[in-house]
């Protein structure tokens, strides 16, 4: 399996729209994995739990660290990494004028990626995809051709449902003499 990407133009210099363009790649999912569906293939790799178990333990996961970090902690989860809250506020003048129900706009949450996940580039195998717009525009006609070539079936048969009654079903990929 590989990760698809497509390529974009974009400003050279991020957050600079009159910066040079120059082709960047950008990565595509090829489809989102549930909790269900990560359950599955964690219970598929030999793991003595059920799925079931398997979810149960990753959402009573997750509802923890929420609560810890609620509380001010940071959670290191060995090869994965670590979790902490960062907060983005409107500056005042004077410490005494800082109020957090006011200033403080976000609590944000990051996580520090640990050794597993901090560049998979050696193992990474790639694979050049078309834009997430391209495919839904080569969908749509893919449909409007459909829809086309069964209109021209049933409106130009002669009502015989596109055979043209010598056992060739009229296909207008096909050549005959």
């Amino acid at each position: 399996m590989a990760i698809n990407y497509s390529l974009s133009a974009r400003p050279s210099i991020p957050g600079d729209k009159n910066s040079e363009k120059k082709v960047y790649p950008y990565a595509q999912y090829r489809e989102i994995v549930t909790l269900n569906d990560l359950s599955k293939h964690i219970a598929g790799h030999g793991s003595p739990y059920t799925r079931d178990v398997i979810m149960g333990v990753i959402t009573a996961a997750v509802d923890c660290i929420e609560e810890l970090l609620l509380q001010g902690c940071k959670v290191q989860l060995g090869e994965m990494g670590a979790f902490y809250v960062t907060v983005k506020s409107v500056g005042v003048d004077k410490v005494e004028d800082f109020n957090p129900a006011v200033h403080i706009k976000r609590v944000n949450v990051r996580w520090d990626r640990g050794r597993n996940f901090q560049n998979l580039i050696s193992e990474a195998k790639f694979n050049y995809a078309t834009t997430r717009h391209q495919q839904a525009d080569a969908r749509k006609q893919e449909k409007e051709a459909v829809k086309a070539e069964l209109a021209n079936n049933t409106s130009g048969s002669g009502g015989n449902g596109g055979n043209d009654g010598n056992g060739d079903s009229g296909d207008p990929g096909d050549i005959t003499g």
